[in-house]
């Protein structure tokens, strides 16, 4: 073909104006080139027909590559759409940006040492930051485990002054696709956001690095996601039996998230049994169902097979005693009634509760019950310290069923001679006696008895085993759940 022909350079550049955003692999486009350059010369004819079938057969190898290249390419957020979240629990926020025209195209296409890496959708509003990615390889194949997020690599989100305020992390299940997040547990405010990636290495541990240049950065209006926010102040409030006062304060209504407010308080007598900053280890337990007793969302229950659409979670210091917390959920609903309803919550409490026994008599399982929480002690035994060198330490393993919440629980150990030592507790924990229809029942299971794997105490510094060993938990997770409260909303 010759490039000099005004008609057959109009034929390229119309050619060239409709694929410059698709990722045609080597191949294909080889096959296209050979098809336009095997078009015969143009010759000098009454009429146009030889140009009118020269416009064909760019038509024809347009449709080929389009047809081709949808082999290789998927559908990103409307694939996501249509099977992830046309589940149980859909995106609601994802579908509402769709519906609002906030699903933007930021054409990012960047190609180095034979990858190119495609963004065609991307998702904002105050809530987060969503947008799909997409890394092929030379044959237009999408390469799912190629990107690392991890240094010199990273995804950063700046506001309109430049201040950065997030990075994106890849949410994983999705196949044909980087599935790009960032939360924000404060509401953003900013009118524009610029999204910037620095990619400079593909391939993981297990293969070569590949070291290239594949930066990209675009802007965000946000104007038209922050029209769509609404605020609305709640009312409730309630003081549970064992002194914790819990009001509504706020619903913060955006495009892909519904963000719910609240702020608890606890008595005296509530923080003497919390003292320094114990009082500050909390978490909450609640849910929010139908009037006609169907659940939407659960935080922390204690419920087999809940209901989850929790995307971020955050609480503060406000006051003594008080704190703010705020959670977003993908969505609640809008145009009817539901109902809120407190579970339970934990606070951080002094205990005191201890075990005494003799390792040397541990012959079979021994059981010990504190606070409604069961241990069962199996074995004592000297293991190889956990810091790496090559001291060894006392072991106790166990089996545990708690009522009570274990994230903030402080365990201290004493010999025969009352010397006291750290302790560490190694191993699994899983929901036990769990039901369906249940948010306060079931327990927490220390230890994996179906395989035979107990959990450890690990008394560090404990180099033999003593005549006599005291375990005392100092501090306990103590969950209460005597609470009936309700509130209904909208």
């Amino acid at each position: 073909m010759n490039y000099h022909d005004p008609i057959d350079r109009e034929l390229r550049q119309f050619f060239k104006s409709k694929t410059q955003d698709l990722v045609i692999p080597d191949t294909v486009q080889l096959a296209v080139e050979n098809t336009l350059s095997s078009l015969p010369k143009r010759k000098k004819m009454n009429g146009n027909p030889l140009k009118r079938w020269r416009w064909v057969a760019v038509v024809i190898a347009l449709l080929f590559v389009l047809g081709t290249v949808s082999i290789f390419t998927v559908p990103t957020f409307a694939e996501m759409l249509r099977s992830l979240f046309a589940k149980d629990n859909p995106d609601i926020g994802l579908l509402r940006a769709q519906e609002l025209g906030l699903v933007h195209n930021p054409h990012v296409k960047v190609k180095d040492r034979g990858y190119t890496l495609v963004i065609d959708e991307a998702v904002a509003d105050p809530t987060r930051v969503t947008l799909a990615l997409q890394l092929f390889d030379r044959k237009g194949n999408h390469d799912r485990d190629k990107l690392v997020l991890i240094e010199p690599n990273n995804i950063m989100i700046k506001d309109d002054n430049g201040n950065a305020v997030g990075s994106m992390y890849d949410m994983g299940r999705t196949n044909d696709f980087y599935y790009m997040v960032a939360f924000f547990s404060e509401p953003l405010q900013t009118d524009k956001i610029t999204i910037e990636g620095n990619i400079k290495v593909l391939g993981h541990q297990d293969e070569p690095s590949i070291e290239g240049n594949w930066d990209f950065s675009f802007d965000i209006d946000m104007k038209e996601a922050n029209k769509q926010t609404q605020i609305e102040e709640l009312s409730g409030s309630y003081t549970t039996p064992n002194g914790m006062t819990v009001t509504l304060k706020r619903l913060t209504k955006m495009v892909q998230g519904v963000r719910f407010e609240m702020e608890t308080e606890l008595d005296d007598t509530a923080m003497a049994r919390s003292p320094g900053d114990l009082w500050e280890k909390q978490m909450l337990s609640f849910h929010f169902e139908t009037l006609e007793g169907e659940e939407l969302h659960s935080v922390n229950p204690r419920k087999w097979g809940y209901m989850d659409s929790l995307m971020t979670s955050d609480h503060r210091v406000i006051g003594k005693g008080r704190m703010r917390w705020s959670y977003t959920f993908k969505y609640l609903p809008e145009d009817e009634p539901y109902l809120f309803i407190l579970d339970g919550y934990s606070v951080a409490e002094r205990d005191g509760s201890r075990i005494s026994f003799k390792p040397s008599e541990l012959r079979r399982p021994e059981v010990f019950k504190i606070l409604n929480d069961r241990y069962e002690l199996v074995r004592a035994s000297l293991e190889k310290s956990l810091s790496g060198d090559d001291t060894y330490e006392t072991t106790v393993s166990f089996y545990g069923e708690l009522e009570n919440e274990m994230r903030h629980e402080n365990w201290r150990a004493y010999d025969s001679g009352g010397k006291q030592y750290d302790v560490t507790i190694r191993g699994s924990y899983s929901n036990i006696n769990t039901s369906a229809d249940n948010w306060r029942e079931g327990r927490i299971g220390m230890g994996d008895r179906i395989t035979h794997q107990p959990n450890e105490f690990r008394i560090t510094g404990l180099y033999q085993i003593p005549e006599e060993l005291t375990l005392v938990r100092e501090v306990v997770d103590k969950r209460y759940i005597d609470n009936d409260w309700s509130v209904r909303l909208k």
